[in-house]
């Protein structure tokens, strides 16, 4: 409150607080203002547990629901420790996302509510219209039964459930408006060379004042591949004067085109027509274009890294590291343990330690990691 009383001192504006305990009295409050803010935070700091709800906690969905009936003009701030749920979406004239704010949160909220600083962000989660739609929504899957937890969600984690599944968010990752608005045009998608493609738009700001956009870029492999739709491969942050342009270019690799294959144990890029999309959230892609991949690959430039391995002193290990068609060899394994040219390293350690292993394909490929042996 401190943060809109001194942005509007001086102006003759009155900012009147009200705790929202008795909700007659701050519809009262609403009723006879020119714009009502609600201020709203669910278990602000419950990091320590899962929660069994995404509605606000309270009576805050009612308090809300009412002030805005009383008010149209009703802005709501959210300071929520995730995604939800909002059922008065519809009756006010905006919402505000804080999430884990810092100490100057009153000042900083002030300047955006006045338009003195232009919203930017985008959401780093999707939200969900209700706790049904989350792809964990199962007892199985939580929390569990048994002793048991299915993470039978597989690949379909989070915006990647809700376009698999085809169901709507309330807003879908990425999403966030800002005062202007912004286009996308003259998509251009080079071809595969040497591993890599550029692929390159142009992002206008159709409004009248300046803002900031974040274009995002997303890759849908064949269906026959089995990945979800589509999948964030890079995004870049532009801030543009009312009426310019830009123009923001990606390199697709080999590696955004791969995906894991459990039968190889590799990563593998899978021949098809891959779709390329440019937009500011997953389910705003206005830009799409094709991406031909004429042959099934395995990246030489990759190797699959564990990024830390550990085995008990004394105990058999066998652990099929390579892919087929490359031989191996490998620096640094723990006495007793050795890696065969297939690239299977197997063996006893003998004594306890870390170890900087390196892992060499014939391909030139090569990848580091510590492995620990425990007494």
């Amino acid at each position: 409150m401190t943060g809109i009383q001194n942005r509007v001192q001086g102006t003759g504006t009155t900012v009147t607080y009200n705790d929202g305990t008795n909700v007659a009295n701050a519809v009262a409050l609403a009723r006879s203002s020119d714009v009502a803010i609600v201020f709203a935070s669910n278990n602000y700091g419950n990091e320590g547990s899962d929660q069994t709800t995404i509605d606000l906690p309270g009576t805050y969905n009612s308090l809300i629901s009412q002030v805005a009936a009383a008010n149209p003009r009703t802005i709501v701030v959210l300071h929520t420790n995730s995604a939800t749920t909002m059922p008065w979406l519809d009756q006010v004239a905006g919402v505000f996302e804080g999430f884990y704010a810092g100490q100057q949160v009153g000042t900083a909220t002030a300047a955006l509510l006045f338009g003195d600083a232009n919203p930017s962000g985008k959401l780093p989660v999707s939200f969900p219209k209700s706790l049904a739609d989350v792809p964990a929504h199962t007892t199985a899957q939580w929390p569990g039964a048994n002793n048991q937890v299915q993470y039978s969600e597989a690949l379909k984690v989070g915006y990647r459930w809700y376009d698999s599944q085809n169901i709507a968010p309330l807003f879908p990752f990425g999403y966030g408006l800002s005062y202007t608005t912004f286009g996308f045009s003259n998509l251009q998608v080079g071809a595969l060379n040497n591993g890599k493609a550029t692929v390159s738009a142009t992002v206008t700001n159709t409004g009248s004042r300046a803002g900031t956009e974040v274009v995002q870029l997303y890759v849908g492999a064949p269906a026959a591949v089995g990945e979800p739709p589509r999948s964030l491969k890079g995004f870049q942050r532009v801030t543009l004067n009312a009426g310019a342009s830009t123009t923001v270019s990606f390199t697709v690799t080999q590696k955004d085109l791969a995906y894991w294959n459990t039968t190889s144990n590799a990563w593998t890029t899978a021949a098809g027509t891959y779709q390329i999309s440019i937009g500011n959230s997953s389910r705003n892609l206005p830009l799409t274009g094709n991406l031909a991949v004429t042959a099934v690959t395995v990246p030489s430039n990759l190797l699959p890294n564990p990024y830390g391995m550990s085995s008990p002193v004394g105990k058999a290990v066998s652990w099929a590291f390579g892919a087929a068609g490359a031989t191996y060899t490998a620096t640094g394994l723990p006495a007793g343990l050795s890696i065969s040219s297939a690239g299977v390293i197997s063996g006893t350690a003998t004594a306890a330690g870390t170890s900087t292993v390196t892992v060499t394909a014939s391909t030139g490929a090569s990848t580091t990691f510590v492995w620990t042996t425990t007494p």
